[in-house]
């Protein structure tokens, strides 16, 4: 790993529940995240602050239980381009491809 990687993963990471934590607040509770995307409280806590990483499948989840699109979730695309720089073409293209608003 570069140096520097783990900072910009904990960034990434904390911005990502920073915009959870928006899209929920006068919405609906943690607890009420929890139980709609089949997590507990205390995960929702540690998304939200940063210090969980979140699977895709379950940032959808999230997005999901807050009628948001996934997008809304995740940083401008330069921190997420910045932190797939190293990754396989197929990789990259996975991960866009999964990030790209829901349809039906």
């Amino acid at each position: 790993m570069k140096r520097g990687s783990a900072a910009k993963t904990r960034q990434f990471y904390a911005a990502v529940g920073q915009r959870i934590a928006r899209a929920r607040t006068g919405k609906i509770t943690q607890e009420a995240l929890a139980n709609r995307a089949a997590l507990t409280r205390t995960s929702i806590i540690n998304i939200e602050k940063g210090r969980q990483q979140v699977f895709l499948h379950t940032l959808i989840d999230i997005a999901h239980a807050l009628d948001v699109p996934v997008m809304d979730l995740i940083p401008p695309s330069d921190s997420v381009e910045a932190l797939l720089k190293d990754k396989t073409e197929k990789g990259v293209a996975w991960v866009k491809a999964s990030a790209a608003p829901l349809k039906g």
